[in-house]
């Protein structure tokens, strides 16, 4: 695959590589932002199997999910947080029209994020305790 700068209509034509990059560093201001907050962050995990296993060792209020892990949705997970009655939130630069309909009333924020909604709307989350 090849990147060239100004290319029309190349929106996300950049190497795999470099879109990895850009969600490692995404991951990492967003575990940053929310330790500065006062957040014990667990992850981010950049695999389902990952979050999963995570999801089931460790012990949390909330999450944040992002749609798309590595190319693999990761709606099994929300289905599992679900039926925990964990609450959650997605991340992700999905609209919800691509989401599937039963997914549609959880939150979403959208990517970038802004820091301050971000916060607001888990604190408003963790007092609700529950991702509708």
């Amino acid at each position: 695959m090849e990147y060239r700068p100004g290319n029309a209509g190349s929106t996300n034509r950049r190497p795999a590589r470099l879109r990895g990059e850009d969600e490692f560093l995404l991951g990492l201001a967003l575990e940053q932002d929310l330790q500065a907050a006062g957040c014990v962050v667990i992850g981010p995990f950049r695999r389902l199997a990952q979050a999963q296993e995570a999801a089931r060792r460790e012990t949390f209020d909330l999450a944040i999910l992002d749609i798309n892990l590595a190319g693999e949705p990761v709606y099994p997970l929300a289905e599992e947080l679900l039926a925990r009655g964990t609450p959650f939130i997605f991340m992700s630069g999905y609209d919800t029209a691509d989401m599937p309909e039963r997914f549609r009333v959880i939150r979403r924020l959208p990517k970038p994020y802004d820091q301050a909604h971000l916060l607001q709307e888990l604190r408003g989350l963790q007092a609700r305790g529950g991702s509708e």
